[in-house]
């Protein structure tokens, strides 16, 4: 049985909207407990020691690890991907983040936890040392809309220009709208057997 593990952006939390959403739509079809969103640490090393801890406690278990990630955490998704060989769902994945976030430096506010944190170049490296992962392309779903006003579309494609399965709207914007349009089939490529 999967455990899907919802890794969430820059700035966000265990709240997410789409991390609720996908929460909400395994409870329905009953499958609890076979979800996570970890709150990450904001410093991208402890991040992904964090989801790192967590894909080897539940394969040391038995459980498929699959991961949807968001933006910064579509970066931290495709990098984890690469080094379990993990099936990822990638939605508008942040995947120039070193440079984007060079925009970010200085003081922050999460605006989910209120916590208050001062992003340095430290925190760019650390990224910088995750960036252009050898993933499987067969292991590979990106959602991408065109709208996104955070980040350019484009490069996404670019860096994943062979996917096992890719979705690239007009329109839309960064939180990928209508995202719940494609809830249930994102379980199926997760390994969940539905009915419908």
């Amino acid at each position: 049985m999967p455990q899907l593990i919802y890794v969430h952006g820059f700035n966000s939390s265990e709240l997410s909207y789409k991390s609720q959403q996908v929460l909400e739509r395994l409870h329905t079809l009953g499958f609890d407990g076979q979800f996570a969103c970890p709150r990450l640490p904001w410093q991208p090393s402890k991040a992904i020691q964090c989801l790192e801890t967590m894909i080897e406690s539940y394969r040391a278990g038995g459980r498929e690890v699959v991961l949807v990630g968001s933006s910064l955490g579509g970066f931290y998704a495709a990098y984890l991907s690469a080094k379990y060989e993990l099936k990822a769902v990638l939605v508008n994945p942040a995947v120039q983040a070193p440079t984007l976030l060079q925009d970010y430096l200085g003081k922050q506010v999460n605006p989910y936890t209120q916590e208050e944190y001062v992003l340095t170049i430290e925190h760019i490296n650390e990224l910088e040392a995750l960036a252009n992962p050898k993933c499987q392309p067969n292991n590979l779903w990106l959602m991408l809309q065109e709208g996104d006003e955070v980040l350019d579309y484009r490069a996404a494609l670019q860096c994943y220009p062979s996917v096992a399965r890719r979705i690239c709207e007009p329109n839309g914007d960064h939180s990928f709208v209508g995202f719940e349009r494609y809830l249930d089939e994102l379980l199926r490529f997760a390994g969940f057997s539905l009915n419908n």
